[in-house]
C-alpha cells in the first residue's frame, strides 16, 4: 500500500515513431482538422441551369474547440486506428465503445488545445524540419519502402503521418517551454507517517508519541503501510504533486518541522504525520524531475481545458 505515486500526464498527444520498429503502443493522435467549407460570397452570381455549381456539403463535427472543428470523420479514423492497434497486439477490444470514442475525442481536443497554444506563442515546425525528421526515421526503418509499408500497416497516409509528426514536435516544444522551471528551486519535504484503520487508534498513538514513544517503533508495530512500516514510516523526500493522497500532501507542506499532525483521514485510513526535513535547495533526482515535469505539463493542459470553449456533439 503506497502513498507515493507518479502522477503522469494522461495525454500529451505524442506520435509513436517506435512503430517503425514494431514497438508502438498505438497512441497515434490524429491532429489534422479539416475546415468547414466556406460559404458562398454574397456577390457571387446565382447558379443557372446551364452552369450549375456543386453545393458544398457541411462537414459533421464531433467537437469544436474554441473556433477549431474536429470532424466526425477524423474521430472515426482515429478510433478505427486505435482499435486496430489494440487487436494487433492481441488485446481485447474496449467493452464500452461509446466511452472509448469519448476518450479518443478527449485526446483530440487536448491536442487541438496544445497546437492552438503553440500558434499563440509563435511556435511552429517547418517543412524542412519535418523532412529531416522523416529522413532520420526512414534511416531507422532501413529503407523508404520499409517505412511506407509501416505506414500502410498503421493505416496512415504520408500526409497524415506528417501531420501527426508535426503535432508531436509541436507538443514536445510546448512541453519544453511549460516545464522549463519544473525541476528548479523545488520545495521538498521529508516526512514519515503511521497509517491505522480508525481514528481512535490514531489518537491513541498520537498520545503515546506526545509522551515520548519512538515513532519508528510504533510505525513498525501498527502501520498498515507495508512499504514504509519497516523503515519507521519514512516516506522519503517528495515535492508537491507526488503523493497519491492529496490530504497527506497538504498537511506535509503546512506542518511545522517535527510537529505531529492530528489524525488525517484518507481513503486508506487515518494517518499520523510528522515532517522531518524541508528544503528548497536539495537537488532533484531524475525520477523526481520526471514526475514534476509530467505533473506540471498535466496541470498546464488542464488549465487550457478549463479556459477553452469546448463543444462536444457525440
Amino acid at each position: 500500500m503506497r502513498v507515493l505515486a507518479t502522477r503522469s500526464a494522461l495525454v500529451v498527444g505524442y506520435f509513436c515513431l517506435a512503430s517503425l520498429l514494431g514497438a508502438c503502443d498505438g497512441n497515434l493522435p490524429q491532429t489534422t482538422v479539416a475546415a468547414n467549407p466556406p460559404a458562398s460570397s454574397p456577390t457571387s452570381p446565382p447558379p443557372t441551369a446551364q452552369a450549375a455549381q456543386p453545393t458544398p456539403t457541411a462537414e459533421i463535427l464531433a467537437a469544436r474547440v474554441n473556433d477549431q472543428g474536429i470532424s466526425m470523420a477524423e474521430l472515426d479514423r482515429e478510433v478505427a486506428r486505435r482499435l486496430e492497434t489494440i487487436r494487433s497486439f492481441g488485446n481485447p477490444p474496449p467493452r464500452d465503445l461509446n466511452q472509448f470514442r469519448n476518450e479518443v475525442l478527449d485526446l483530440l481536443i487536448e491536442q487541438a488545445l496544445i497546437e492552438q497554444a503553440a500558434a499563440i506563442q509563435g511556435i511552429s515546425v517547418s517543412d524542412a524540419e519535418l523532412d529531416a525528421e522523416i529522413a532520420a526515421i526512414i534511416e531507422i526503418a532501413g529503407s523508404r519502402e520499409n517505412w511506407e509499408a509501416q505506414l500502410k500497416a498503421d493505416r496512415l497516409s504520408e500526409a497524415e503521418y506528417r501531420a501527426n509528426l508535426r503535432a508531436a514536435l509541436l507538443t514536445q516544444r510546448m512541453r519544453d517551454i511549460v516545464t522549463a522551471a519544473a525541476c528548479k528551486n523545488v520545495e521538498q519535504v521529508r516526512a514519515r507517517h503511521i497509517l491505522v484503520p480508525d481514528e481512535g487508534q490514531a489518537l491513541a498513538l498520537r498520545a503515546e508519541l506526545e509522551q515520548g514513544a519512538d515513532f519508528a517503533a510504533l510505525a513498525a508495530l501498527n502501520s498498515l503501510d507495508v512499504t514504509t512500516k519497516q523503515v519507521g514510516g519514512d516516506l522519503g523526500w517528495f515535492a508537491r504533486g507526488q503523493l497519491l493522497q492529496e490530504e497527506i500532501e497538504i498537511a506535509a507542506f503546512s506542518l511545522p518541522l517535527n510537529a505531529l499532525s492530528a489524525p488525517i483521514k484518507t481513503e486508506l485510513g487515518y494517518h499520523i504525520l510528522q515532517v522531518l526535513e524541508r528544503s528548497t535547495e536539495r537537488p532533484v533526482d531524475e525520477e523526481m524531475c520526471y514526475r514534476l515535469t509530467e505533473s506540471t505539463f498535466e496541470r498546464w493542459v488542464q488549465e487550457l481545458i478549463s479556459r477553452a470553449k469546448i463543444e462536444k456533439f457525440l
